[in-house]
């Protein structure tokens, strides 16, 4: 691969079709790759072809159905990815003119990045023969892919004519256009390219050494080329998913970017999931799904889960990796080290197995200097590690110097060990509590996580009565009989009563009494509804996300609950089970 991460080249070739000699390679890059030339004139060919020609010919310039169209095959362990062009016109031997420039590389290799330039570059010279016959006339012996002048028949537009020539190709679904006055140009000029090899040599040498060239042809036209690397779509975003920074987005801010992107951006720290993420920097869920995605597709963000306590993780096939690969271990004490732990400023007791001692003494441990007893606070920098000298610094105006005991590359591969599907995250660090004194949890998990050694144990909860629970339509009953008795020796003060009458016979009391027993008995009734309304919502939108197969991430951020208010609700629901996968 080269420097820049692009597939390099292997070779080159641009083959046409003799009208009598049948395909033929005009010329290759490196010399000697596609046929066998004579060592004695070059003594710096290949001595032996990367592959037969003679078996790949009939693809190389295939049929005129497959013309005009990227074709791409297989030829041992090679890939030839070309766009064989074909022309029809009366000037032409056999009333045709065919030729592909053809890339070969490792089977195995993305040629992604290249297709689309080689599709380009194949539109570009067809366009350009068909002009002023830049490729055919650049032969030796040109003659030959032309009639005799007697035979050629009239052209069918007038090249004084000032209009512009459209050449649309269905297959590709691209417009070139080119002036006619260009053209006559050209003509009258003589030969565009007066070598063919030069040019497919230097396209070869510049997109492996710098994946990119710009090579003119003549005032009008040049090959210019740059790779970019081609990223497959974003996949969809949750709205419980925590997007985590993969490089410096302040140093990448840009004034011109989308308001969006510039608010949501410094509230993208790891731990606010997307949803809090809009609502922190006030902006519409579905632009901030949009800008997370963009931000996903060009690999500057990650995308976790919420980290809590009550999750599960367990390791992976590639858990081996902390322990095959050095730099994997290295980076992970580099991330991870914190001079205070997690809970540096938190009275946090913890309650031992009577093994543990045993789990500690076969993690090792190894002592390094740190510097400053400060905590820093994710997602912060950390201290910086050094793999050579086994020592973390931290920043020079710290003058306190403190001696900790860095864990091992066996401690980290323990602790991840360790976890299981079964195993919260609090109960793991209970009993590897000793182990985690200077380990930050969550950059911990984070980094298992992004590496693949370990994966979030989903939970999903199951009610046992949803199915008959949901088709109950809800019954509201008006207890009055038993509120109205709390008011039937109630006498209502004399400012309530009518002014003007100074006397206040039984008849009246009893019907104002009466009037004010009804009033309150409405008011408490229509509370009572609304807080009956309310839970009933509640619980037909969890009973919808429960027919969904929701985990209890999912759940708890589409319906803003906490996971202790959700299991209430549950229970509140009838019988439940939780299954983890």
């Amino acid at each position: 691969m080269s420097s820049d991460g692009f597939t390099p080249i292997i070779s080159m070739f641009y083959s046409v079709f003799h009208p009598t000699e049948g395909t033929k390679v005009v010329c290759q890059v490196p010399n000697g790759s596609i046929v066998p030339v004579d060592r004695n004139k070059d003594s710096s060919s290949m001595s032996v072809p990367l592959f037969d020609f003679d078996s790949i010919k009939n693809y190389v310039i295939p049929k005129p159905a497959l013309c005009n169209k990227l074709v791409t095959f297989k030829i041992s362990s090679y890939r030839v990815v070309g766009f064989p062009v074909n022309i029809y016109a009366s000037q032409y031997a056999r009333n045709s003119f065919s030729f592909n420039l053809c890339f070969v590389f490792k089977y195995e290799d993305d040629t992604t990045p290249y297709e689309g330039h080689v599709k380009r570059l194949g539109r570009m010279f067809r366009a350009l023969e068909e002009q002023s016959q830049m490729l055919s006339k650049a032969e030796k012996n040109h003659e030959v892919y032309f009639k005799a002048q007697t035979e050629i028949e009239q052209k069918t537009w007038s090249k004084t004519s000032n209009y512009i020539r459209t050449i649309h190709d269905e297959n590709v679904g691209d417009e070139i256009t080119f002036s006619n006055q260009n053209i006559e140009n050209s003509e009258s000029d003589g030969l565009i390219l007066s070598s063919i090899e030069s040019l497919v040599q230097q396209i070869y040498q510049d997109l492996n050494n710098y994946s990119e060239c710009l090579i003119p042809i003549d005032a009008a036209n040049s090959v210019d080329i740059k790779l970019f690397p081609i990223f497959p779509p974003p996949p969809e975003v949750n709205a419980y998913d925590v997007p985590i920074a993969t490089v410096k987005l302040e140093a990448m801010v840009d004034p011109l970017w989308d308001p969006t992107m510039l608010r949501i951006l410094p509230f993208i720290d790891g731990i606010n999931s997307v949803k809090k993420i809009s609502i922190l920097a006030d902006s519409d869920y579905e632009l901030t799904k949009q800008c997370i995605q963009h931000l996903i597709h060009f690999r500057s963000v990650a995308m976790l889960d919420i980290f809590q306590f009550s999750n599960c993780y367990a390791p992976t096939s590639q858990i081996s990796n902390l322990l095959r690969d050095p730099t994997v271990a290295s980076e992970c004490l580099a991330y991870v080290i914190s001079p205070t732990g997690t809970f540096s400023n938190l009275p946090f007791q913890t309650e031992r197995a009577s093994k543990h001692n045993y789990d500690t003494e076969i993690a090792s441990t190894r002592s390094s200097i740190l510097e400053g007893d400060k905590p820093p606070r994710f997602p912060e920098s950390q201290p910086s590690f050094s793999p050579k000298t086994g020592s973390i610094f931290q920043n020079k105006h710290d003058s306190k110097t403190t001696f900790v005991p860095l864990p091992s590359k066996a401690t980290l591969f323990y602790l991840y060990r360790s976890m299981n599907q079964n195993y919260t995250l609090k109960q793991w660090y209970i009993e590897n509590n000793k182990l985690l004194t200077h380990i930050d949890i969550r950059r911990f998990i984070t980094f298992g996580v992004l590496r693949g050694l370990i994966y979030r144990v989903r939970s999903y909860p199951i009610s046992n009565k949803l199915s008959s629970y949901a088709d109950v339509t809800p019954v509201y009953t008006h207890q009055k009989d038993h509120r109205r008795g709390a008011y039937k020796n109630f006498i209502p003060p004399a400012n309530q009563l009518n002014p003007s009458s100074k006397t206040i016979n039984e008849d009246e009391e009893e019907k104002s009494a009466q009037s004010l027993d009804e009033q309150d008995d409405k008011r408490i009734d229509s509370f009572d509804l609304d807080s009956q309304h309310m839970k009933r919502q509640q619980e037909l939108k969890l009973s919808s996300l429960l027919k969904r197969c929701r985990d209890f991430d999912a759940i708890c951020t589409e319906m803003n609950l906490s996971k202790s208010e959700l299991t209430n609700l549950l229970s509140r629901i009838g019988e439940w089970n939780v299954i983890n996968s």
